[in-house]
């Protein structure tokens, strides 16, 4: 059961894609929205004849007054947007660079965080990044990212990324939460495995008890990445949703050498996608 959502305001293109998607996820549910509005201080620098002091507090006061303002225009375009739902836009004092960590602490306390799909690389691709790895790795919840300019739609057909791991076993437990009502599942393996000749059969199984319409479909591996095999897959069928573990191997590895989870969020994608670490 979702009654609480985290949206972190990145400064980035997607922002308002992911308030408004979480306000639709709300309104269905009842569920109430946070905003974290963060006040990026610069971080003090000593000077051997020190009076420092006193600029680096006129500056902060600059920054503070500049979040408040920005905190109050979020709160009236919530205010205005048609799907009314408990909010509030909370203020988070940090230094430069210290805002996605913060946003995983608030994160803990929700029951799932949501952050815009990487749209714009060159400018918004390691903001995004940041925040990515820290709520998936550090807050415990589970991460919903959202696609540019597509309304929220209530998942009736879902791709799940499947391996029998732990990490996607975790995301397709909380991505029951966020389905609601019944729904045609694709438990989507790409390649071999050694889960035995019916990969997905068990999990199948164990949705079927959960009133799902499960399938288990197996892709050959290609010369695509896994990643763009499964959007392509999900894309020809229209899901609603995307479901996958989060980094499988650790994100130095994938940092090194590449991964599904560094490829989901770096290729373009118009189906949200949740991930689970």
């Amino acid at each position: 059961m979702i009654k609480d959502l985290l949206i972190p305001i990145t400064d980035t293109a997607g922002d308002a894609d992911a308030i408004g998607c979480a306000a639709a996820i709300a309104a269905r549910r009842g569920a109430r929205l946070t905003l974290l509005e963060f006040v990026n201080l610069p971080v003090p620098i000593a000077e051997p004849w020190g009076g420092g002091e006193l600029a680096m507090g006129e500056l902060y006061d600059t920054f503070r007054s500049e979040a408040r303002k920005q905190a109050q225009a979020w709160k009236e375009r919530l205010a205005s947007t048609a799907a009314e739902v408990p909010s509030e836009v909370r203020l988070v004092e940090s230094f430069v660079f210290d805002g996605p960590a913060q946003a995983a602490q608030h994160a803990r306390y929700a029951d799932l965080a949501l952050l815009p799909m990487v749209a714009e690389p060159a400018r918004d691709g390691a903001t995004l990044r940041a925040f990515f790895t820290s709520l998936l790795l550090e807050s415990g919840r589970p991460l919903l990212l959202v696609p540019a300019a597509r309304p929220w739609r209530e998942p009736q057909r879902v791709v799940l990324a499947w391996r029998p791991r732990r990490e996607a076993t975790r995301a397709l437990h909380d991505a029951l939460a966020l389905i609601d009502g019944p729904a045609a599942i694709e438990i989507v393996q790409i390649g071999d495995d050694d889960e035995g000749p019916s990969p997905g059969a068990d999990i199948a199984a164990h949705l079927a008890r959960h009133g799902m319409q499960a399938r288990a479909v197996n892709l050959p591996a290609s010369s695509d990445a896994v990643a763009s095999t499964l959007v392509a897959h999900a894309q020809a069928i229209e899901a609603d949703l995307i479901v996958a573990g989060g980094y499988g191997h650790s994100r130095f590895r994938e940092w090194v050498m590449g991964g599904v989870t560094a490829d989901l969020i770096a290729r373009p994608c118009t189906i949200p996608i949740l991930f689970s670490h």
